[in-house]
């Protein structure tokens, strides 16, 4: 058939299919409904035929491995099904179908047409002999010329057309050893081996390929056809190629008895230290770089993430064997010898990379206790230098392969307990470093120890603790021995979340009572840092919800005996510890009754309260007593007036989430959940008037009872300017002066100082001014006007003694001198002065960072309150005290500078509105009614309005209308007789028709939202859903 012959059938086929898509009826997947049906092809297929043919190849080529099954499946049957199709019809399939499709550059055409060809074979050569009893005409010769035929480049190619058609012939020799009829045909297999070694001869890049199909087929052949073979390819000189390596070995393991008798083992000993230079160049056939001259055709390109076969065959010989011993021999040798040592290329050190993530990651299947013991060894010195030196810099060439070998590491740290502690090991110690992490950049040990397995921790704190452990009694140098001790305790931390019970009692130990390996003027330094992270660890384990109780249950195990306290300490101590341990057991008791779970929760409250007390004790934290006797107070509160002891709770709270503690913030959010069932509303007005304080130093004052006399007054008005932008650079109104060259400061030496109490001064003259203003200063600030009066006093001295001079409002006996100092003297006093006045100005605070800090404050205060309004509106949505928290949060988001504050304040009414909807639908289901009062709820609603009406800011406007309809729906369900009230206040709100045939000149506002219409929305719906 010529080329324009099957150019015109191509063309015929395409309009044919066109053609059927229209006119023939479709199912879902698009295909006809009889495209799987076993029926044989036809002869000349025209029209429904022909498409249903070309759609089958189609599919075969899929990528879809599901849809290439079925494809193959099908052309199987509809060729060799029953008597199968005359001889002509096989033959145009063979020729122009399938072998041709050999070649296609399709990313799934081989492989389905490989399935289709293999089991054609099968039955024409094998042990069905179709060939010789249906098909005389189609010989093994003559398919064999079929594919040679169409798999043979020809005219004017590129290089991947070119690469295709190699490929096809490469898959197509696969396929007769495939389908398993040469097994015992010797000249079939000698036949199809030429070709093979033809093909890698050839072309380079497909040698390793050829020495895969080889391999592969060795273990199902005879034994004497396995010696031929060997024999035949020592004659093509592959003895001490990797691809030899991979097919002698395949060979001795299916035929032991072929040792000796001309097929060498190349793990023996004897020939081992031949192997690293054999497998020093071992490269996938497509990274190979074809080389035509004759002289180049063994030289490949050493560039490859893909490993050569020979590799993972070795690497699996060995785990099969378990033999220990020659594997050490073999990977010193033949890796880090060889492919890490300083002179190999970096494409060698890839390699290297890929061999030992092919080694972690080999299948169990129950050789752990093989790999386990294989593991010491592969971290070998020259391979760990290599992979933290290229770990370490982005700048190096195999940068991104380290860090993915060192990802690797840490994934096979995790599939086994028994990995966890060797790997951790090797990294840290024997040719690691302690600071493995630090030394590389990564996070491997960091990444293993917070998914560590609980039954691998004891070990893993066994393996850090010794390096550190010998450091502390052997080493000299204390700055590298704390160095070490912190990475420990770091270590520690990291190990808390996935394995808390162990890192804890370490961290708990060295925290209180450290062992007596820790060097004395280390001791401290431990304690306070291991303190430091418990704190932290605790503080991770306190978010979620169901480690709360395990939280106190660590606290509780630790024993006060560690601490040095005096007696009142230790009876608060011991008297809190038997609280706790009977809150405890309270939260850990099943209900009993429908009241029960509420105890629980407040004693699963009170628990977390006094564990955290006794923390602190054992920290000497000075709040520590304060808190435990506030926790007694409120206890006896609980039993005489429940809304007071509420409202004493929460100021409880408060004082905690004010501090600078993740820990503390982070128990009272869990608290106040245990809690949320018991907030009133005057204890819930204590946490929004925090919302309303001014984020300056006057909302600090007010919120943290700050004496009047520490704040300036003036600074409350200069506030008001730098609040709208807080980054502003301008000036302060004091100079500042910088003092960090000395040589900027210069005083000249005949400069008569008569004194420096210019504020003193400064300050009288005010006085003089504002004496009112000096009347109702009180006792405090006299006492800071003497301590500033006693400073500068002392500076006057200091001044004197360096100027060997004195004020003029003192009579102090006293020499003059007329004598001019030198220039060296001169300098020196200029050195003395500049040191005093440094002094003086770092003494002096910056009123900038002060007001910065205190609206800094007042910032966080707020938003750690919403973190605990977040809490409320998730759980108590449904009750009718919620609802006070709108109008605090729809005016935050007015008044306050902060964008995260304002964004907050939107996203929590927007949930309230979430969560009122299901306590609705629940209250519904179990018919509850909610009471509410009335007039205060009305009075809301007003006051919610007028607040809309005090801003065009788009979200304030969406908060407002969120919270207007959640008071007026709340109300209007609650209570029938004030529905008419609520109807009138929407009523106000409704906007004039514009008149017909006018258009508005009045443009759209940001927060133009009509808070009318959707109360009318509202209402509709829940007329409608009442009415079902």
């Amino acid at each position: 058939m010529t080329k324009t012959a099957s150019a015109k059938r191509k063309r015929a086929e395409r309009e044919a299919l066109k053609e059927s898509e229209r006119a023939t009826k479709r199912t879902k997947s698009g295909d006809p409904e009889d495209l799987y049906d076993k029926k044989l092809f036809v002869e000349k297929s025209a029209g429904a035929d022909r498409v249903r043919e070309a759609r089958l190849y189609e599919l075969l080529g899929s990528e879809d491995s599901d849809e290439r099954v079925a494809a193959a499946e099908t052309v199987i049957a509809s060729l060799l099904d029953g008597d199968g199709v005359p001889e002509d019809v096989l033959k145009r399939h063979l020729d122009w179908r399938l072998f041709r499709g050999l070649a296609s550059g399709r990313a799934g055409a081989r492989l389905g047409y490989s399935l289709v060809i293999t089991e054609i074979l099968r039955q024409l050569f094998g042990g069905d002999a179709l060939g010789a009893s249906r098909y005389p005409g189609l010989t093994f010769d003559k398919v064999l010329d079929i594919l040679h035929e169409r798999t043979k480049p020809t005219g004017h190619m590129t290089g991947q057309e070119e690469r295709d058609f190699y490929f096809g012939k490469l898959f197509g020799l696969d396929c007769f050893v495939r389908a398993g009829f040469m097994d015992d045909d010797l000249d079939k297999w000698d036949n199809i081996l030429q070709q093979l070694l033809d093909l890698a001869d050839k072309k380079v890049w497909l040698r390793s390929h050829c020495g895969w199909v080889v391999m592969q087929a060795v273990p199902k052949l005879k034994a004497d056809v396995v010696a031929s073979i060997i024999q035949k390819l020592k004659a093509a000189k592959w003895t001490k190629t990797p691809e030899g390596v991979g097919i002698w070995l395949a060979a001795l393991e299916t035929h032991p008895e072929l040792d000796g008798q001309g097929v060498e083992n190349p793990l023996d000993p004897k020939v081992l230290p031949n192997l690293p230079a054999i497998l020093k160049d071992s490269v996938s056939g497509e990274e190979a770089e074809e080389e035509s001259a004759a002289k180049t055709k063994k030289k490949t390109a050493n560039w490859s993430h893909q490993l050569h076969f020979v590799w993972p065959y070795l690497l699996g010989y060995y785990v099969s064997k378990g033999a220990v011993t020659d594997f050490v021999a073999f990977w010193r040798r033949a890796v880090d010898d060889n492919l890490f040592i300083k002179s190999a290329s970096d494409g060698q050190k890839l390699r290297g990379f890929v061999v030992l993530q092919t080694l972690l990651m080999h299948p169990l299947e129950g050789n752990e206790s093989t790999l386990e013991s294989f593991l010491p060894h592969i971290f070998s010195k020259n391979l760990m230098t290599c992979l933290m030196n290229q770990a370490a810099s982005e700048g190096r060439y195999l940068h991104r392969a380290a860090c993915a070998t060192l990802r690797t590491v840490a994934q096979a740290a995790q599939r086994s307990p028994e990995f966890t502690s060797i790997i951790i090991e090797n990294l840290t110690t024997n040719n690691g470093v302690y600071n493995f992490d630090v030394r590389t950049g990564a996070k491997t040990i960091e990444t293993v120890l917070q998914r560590i397995k609980p039954e691998a921790a004891d070990d893993v704190v066994g393996v850090l603790s010794a390096p550190v452990i010998k450091s502390c009694t052997t080493g000299k140098d204390m700055d590298k021995v704390k160095v070490e001790l912190r990475a420990y305790v770091e270590y520690l931390f990291k190990m808390a979340t996935a394995a808390p019970e162990a890192a804890l009692q370490e961290l708990t130990s060295l925290a209180y009572a450290p062992p007596i390996w820790v060097p004395e003027n280390a001791s401290e330094f431990v304690k306070d840092l291991s303190r430091n992270r418990l704190q932290s660890a605790f503080a991770n384990l306190s978010k979620k919800a169901e480690d709360t109780t395990y939280l106190c249950t660590a606290i509780e195990a630790i024993s006060p005996d560690y601490i040095q306290m005096d007696a009142k300490l230790k009876k608060a101590v011991a008297d809190a510890r038997k609280k706790l341990k009977a809150l405890l057991q309270t939260a850990s008791a099943k209900p009993a009754a429908d009241g029960a779970s509420d105890e629980m929760n407040v004693a699963k409250g009170l628990s977390l309260l006094y564990a955290i007390a006794i923390f602190q004790l054992y920290n000497a934290e000075p709040d520590a007593l304060q808190l435990l006797d506030d926790l007694r107070d409120y206890q006896s509160r609980m039993k005489t007036d429940e809304d007071e002891a509420a409202e004493f709770l929460i100021e409880i709270l408060l004082s905690m989430v004010s501090q600078d503690s993740v820990l503390l913030r982070q128990i009272s959010q869990q608290v106040f959940g245990c809690f949320s069932s018991r907030v009133t509303s005057k204890a819930l007005e204590l946490l929004l008037d925090v919302l309303s304080a001014d984020e300056n130093a006057k909302g600090q004052q007010s919120l943290f009872d700050i004496e009047n006399d520490d704040v300036d007054l003036e600074d409350f008005e200069e506030e008001d300017d730098e609040d709208e932008d807080d980054e502003d650079d301008e000036d302060d109104d004091v100079e500042e002066i910088n003092v960090d060259d000395d040589s900027e400061l210069e005083i000249d030496s005949d400069v008569e100082f008569v004194t420096l109490n210019a504020a003193d001064d400064t300050s009288e003259e005010k006085e003089g001014e504002d004496g009112s203003d000096a009347d109702s200063e009180d006792e405090a600030a006299e006492d800071e006007d003497a301590e500033e009066a006693k400073n500068l006093e002392a500076i006057d001295d200091a001044l004197g003694k360096i100027l060997n001079s004195h004020r003029l409002d003192k009579d102090a006996d006293a020499s003059d001198s007329d004598a001019d100092m030198t220039d060296s003297e001169m300098l020196a006093l200029d050195e003395k002065l500049s040191a005093v006045f440094k002094d003086r100005i770092k003494t002096k605070p910056s009123k900038k960072k002060e007001r910065k800090a205190a609206k800094e404050s007042v910032i966080n205060f707020k938003r750690r309150v919403l973190s605990l309004l977040d809490i409320y509106i998730r759980s108590e949505a449904g009750s009718p005290v919620a609802i006070a928290a709108l109008l605090p949060l729809v005016q935050l988001i007015r008044t306050t500078t902060v964008k995260s504050l304002s964004d907050r304040s939107l996203e929590l009414t927007k949930e309230y509105q979430k969560q009122l909807k299901k306590a609705r639908a629940a209250n519904k289901k179990q018919k509850k009614t909610v009471k509410v009062d009335a007039e205060a709820t009305l009075q809301l609603l007003k006051d919610i309005h007028a607040e809309a009406a005090a801003s065009e800011m788009n979200d304030h406007a969406k908060a407002a209308a969120a919270a207007s309809l959640i008071v007026g729906s709340t109300l209007f369900i609650a209570d029938k007789a004030s529905r008419p009230a609520v109807e009138a206040e929407f009523a106000k709100l409704e906007r004039k028709p514009e008149k017909k045939g006018r258009k508005s000149n009045k443009k759209k506002k940001a927060g133009d939202i009509d808070m009318a219409m959707d109360w009318k929305n509202w209402r509709q719906n829940y007329e409608a859903t009442k009415r079902q």
